[in-house]
């Protein structure tokens, strides 16, 4: 009997050996996995830069539709940019920018310099071509564009001398148009980006607004150039 006991002992210790072998091996298997999930993403967050902002500055070339004998303003707009991407080719970007837009009109022997100066904020839905890998990424981008007129003056120039008026007292203190336009990103560093855009803003309402009759929409064609940190 005392035999019979030592060996109905033995292997419940191999049991729990090998139980306590099974537990240490998961636990290793466990370790790789999770660590090899980090890796993973940590190099994924890297390179698809899901958030990154930064400022941008830009040339502005701005007219009003349906205004007889006018010309084209060149200005300037700056502000920020933003972009969120988790996609491969996809990605949304918003943009907080000052803008001077307006339009020059000559009508007889007067002039009409008007500066309107927006808040201009567009959002884009963007089209990325190559893979996150690429240091070089050309894009497609479109979407709404919203403004708030922030001011500006409206000068009138003739032979008896100059008159100034405040745009806000001539035109509409909001609008809505439609942006569409294509560009490149350049990684500069990990997580630091060269953004360059080209775009082109169909203004959708009256630029006058509820200050006068006049159909006229804002029209902007602006090349701009920034930097975007990824985080």
């Amino acid at each position: 009997m005392p035999g019979l006991g030592k060996k109905s002992r033995r292997p419940n210790g191999m049991a729990f050996l090998y139980g306590l072998q099974t537990k240490l091996n998961i636990n290793i298997v466990m370790k790789k996995l999770l660590f090899s999930i980090f890796v993973v993403s940590a190099c994924y967050t890297a390179q698809a830069q899901v958030h990154s902002i930064g400022p941008t500055l830009g040339f502005n070339y701005a007219w009003l539709s349906d205004v007889d004998n006018s010309s084209p303003r060149p200005s300037y707009n700056f502000g920020l940019t933003y972009n969120y991407s988790i996609l491969k080719s996809g990605g949304f970007g918003i943009e907080a920018r000052y803008s001077e837009e307006g339009v020059k009109q000559d009508v007889g022997g007067t002039t009409i310099t008007s500066k309107i100066n927006y808040l201009r904020i567009p959002m884009k839905f963007q089209y990325f071509f190559g893979e996150l890998s690429e240091s070089f990424r050309p894009k497609l981008f479109a979407g709404p564009s919203f403004a708030i007129l922030m001011g500006g003056k409206t000068e009138v120039r003739n032979g008896s001398g100059t008159t100034e008026i405040d745009s806000k007292d001539v035109y509409g203190g909001f609008d809505v148009g439609l942006q569409g336009g294509a560009g490149f990103n350049y990684r500069l560093a990990e997580t630091t980006w060269l953004n360059f855009d080209v775009a082109y803003t169909h203004g959708l309402l009256d630029a006058a607004g509820d200050k006068g009759s006049s159909t006229a929409k804002n029209r902007l064609f602006n090349v701009n150039l920034g930097v975007a940190f990824g985080f």
